[in-house]
């Protein structure tokens, strides 16, 4: 019986957490092993995925239609914020990239709309729902988003 219960409790487990990243519709943060994620859920197959880590840098994956872009997929994407668009905000090993992802970064807690733009022309559209309560703001003890690798 006890056996049961347990296979129970972890299937219920699994099923809440059918998404792994976090509830679709709106942003969530999270930390393990060292790491800070973040993401913004729209579905099972489209989703933003950020992890900083104060010994790497920063990487971000989109997975758009179920296909991944980013850091370490091969292919770029960009974000567009309020109109503002980011390209490979995730390339930060440069005076120009950090301060590309440190003026994209305060722009997406404050956002009212934003995307994601593939290098294959993909497009989709991100909640905003608890970003700015998500997202730490910069120069806080909260973010911890490396710009490079030490």
């Amino acid at each position: 019986m006890k056996t049961l219960s347990i296979i129970s409790a972890v299937t219920i487990l699994c099923s809440n957490n059918a998404l792994a990243y976090g509830e679709a519709g709106r942003w969530s943060g999270g930390w393990g092993q060292g790491t800070s994620e973040y993401t913004a859920v729209v579905n099972e197959q489209n989703n933003l995925y950020i992890a900083c880590n104060d010994t790497r840098k920063v990487s971000m994956t989109a997975t758009v239609q179920g296909k991944e872009y980013g850091s370490y997929a091969g292919q770029a994407f960009s974000i567009i914020v309020d109109g503002s668009q980011y390209n490979e905000p995730y390339e930060t090993d440069s005076q120009v990239g950090e301060n590309n992802f440190f003026d994209m970064w305060g722009k997406l807690r404050r956002a009212k709309s934003i995307s994601i733009v593939t290098a294959d022309g993909k497009q989709l559209a991100l909640p905003t729902k608890d970003v700015a309560s998500v997202l730490p703001a910069t120069g806080t003890p909260e973010f911890g988003c490396q710009m490079w690798d030490q």
